[in-house]
């Protein structure tokens, strides 16, 4: 079960338009937030939604971002996370590189919204490991 509303993802990308296949993004976008919060523990109603309405909102907004993530990659799959340029047509995308701190060479194309990660670290979903000097 998805954290949003396909009317909920309409809502958050106004004015853009909704894709066609929002409802499946949404899903996707919410199987991705279980993953990243594997172990979390919070109390749940019937259909395993959370209970606590600002948790509920967060994870709205984590699952809006993520799917708009997701089709703004245009590749739910992942089966392209590896391509850096692609041809279609009369037209060529390049990839960014994705940023690594140890990274000497390409590196593959985030499958997570960096975005939802943001969101999810500000709101104490996800650990943050500050460097400590001294």
């Amino acid at each position: 079960m998805a954290y949003a509303t396909v009317q909920e993802f309409t809502d958050y990308l106004d004015p853009d338009p909704v894709p066609a296949n929002a409802a499946r993004l949404l899903n996707r976008a919410s199987t991705k937030l279980d993953q990243l919060l594997i172990g979390a523990v919070y109390a749940t109603d019937s259909d395993g939604l959370p209970t606590d309405p600002a948790l509920a909102a967060v994870f709205r907004e984590a699952v809006c971002i993520q799917a708009q993530y997701i089709s703004a990659l245009g590749d739910e799959t992942g089966a392209n996370a590896n391509v850096l340029t692609m041809s279609l047509g009369n037209q060529t995308i390049t990839r960014a590189l994705a940023s690594s701190r140890n990274a000497s060479g390409p590196t593959k194309t985030p499958r997570v919204s960096p975005d939802m990660l943001d969101l999810l670290q500000v709101k104490g979903l996800l650990p943050s490991f500050p460097n400590v000097w001294g």
